[in-house]
């Protein structure tokens, strides 16, 4: 994700070539806008030099159309940004989840039982690892904290990762039970809390796996083109040599719209504005660990990956 401060114009603009290299949308968006521009300049000089008015569009049939056509774009915007917001939310709710975890252990695990709470630092914090990777479809790229090589193999053998790691803290919570370090009430408590991290597991999921549908999808690049093809006929009569600007403005912002669309769709990626759940998950790490009051040792203190997450303009 891009970081920017969105109050200074001159600042913003002068960071906004830095951004070209990372930016997804802004590459897709040159390589359409060329593209537009010679289509226009060559469709343009075509209608003026040889059609004249023996083919030219009434206007009034673009307005309508547009209107139409920005309907579409505004739902199309509108559904991607809302996949964006409830994957934010969802990790959100991971945060304050584990967060909330940690507060309850702190105070049902004893200060000198130091294994337990080591035990739980690692694999909540492992558990958020997972979800990074496993929505990234490159699970051999998580960096783990392990206890040693059997858990290693428990948690890289597993087709799930982050299933398989919840299920180590189940199984710490109910030994604890059994043991009679915890109460029944302690038990129901750090179960409802685990839940809570299931669920933001299965809302990820949902948004990665329930693409937009082809049908929706398709049509609007579909309506897009014909809409681009057409538009220079349609205004040649009355803008003449100035319809080559206009086209291309209208072009930047339909195609712009389409393809922003496309990359906030999914957000778990690592596109310039995908979320930053790297960041996410080395932040929980630390919360964890110091609201459990255990220091980290050398194997601990393994962070992950930004890889572009948090481009910050200076």
């Amino acid at each position: 994700m891009i970081v920017y401060d969105s109050k200074s114009w001159t600042h913003f603009f002068i960071s906004l070539f830095k951004t070209f290299k990372y930016s997804y949308n802004l590459r897709q968006l040159a390589g359409f806008v060329i593209y537009a521009t010679f289509y226009t300049v060559a469709a343009t000089l075509f209608s003026i030099h040889y059609l004249k008015d023996a083919y030219q569009i009434d206007p009034v049939f673009f307005s309508l159309v547009g209107v139409i056509l920005s309907l579409f774009l505004v739902f199309r915007l509108n559904t991607g940004y809302k996949r964006w917001w409830q994957g934010r939310q969802a990790w959100g709710k991971l945060v304050n989840d584990c967060r909330t975890f940690a507060l309850h252990l702190n105070t049902i695990i004893s200060k000198e039982n130091d294994k337990s709470r080591r035990f739980f630092c690692r694999h909540i914090s492992n558990f958020c690892t997972s979800l990074v990777w496993h929505l990234r479809d490159d699970m051999n790229s998580a960096r783990y904290i392990l206890e040693n090589g059997e858990t290693k193999s428990g948690i890289t053998s597993a087709n799930h990762q982050p299933n398989r790691i919840a299920s180590f803290l189940f199984d710490e919570v109910e030994i604890m039970y059994r043991s009679g370090q915890i109460t029944d009430f302690d038990k129901f408590q750090a179960k409802s809390l685990l839940q809570g991290l299931i669920d933001v597991l299965g809302i990820c999921e949902r948004i990665k796996k329930t693409p937009i549908p082809f049908s929706h999808n398709s049509f609007i690049k579909i309506f897009i083109l014909i809409y681009i093809l057409i538009l220079p006929f349609g205004l040649v009569s009355m803008f003449e040599y100035l319809t080559i600007p206009a086209v291309i403005v209208m072009a930047f912002a339909m195609l712009g719209i389409e393809i922003i669309s496309e990359e906030i769709e999914n957000p778990f990626g690592l596109d310039a504005n995908d979320l930053p759940t790297g960041q996410l998950a080395n932040t929980i790490k630390d919360n964890v660990y110091e609201i459990l009051r255990v220091d980290m040792n050398e194997g601990d203190r393994v962070q992950q990956p930004l890889m572009k997450e948090a481009e910050i303009l200076h």
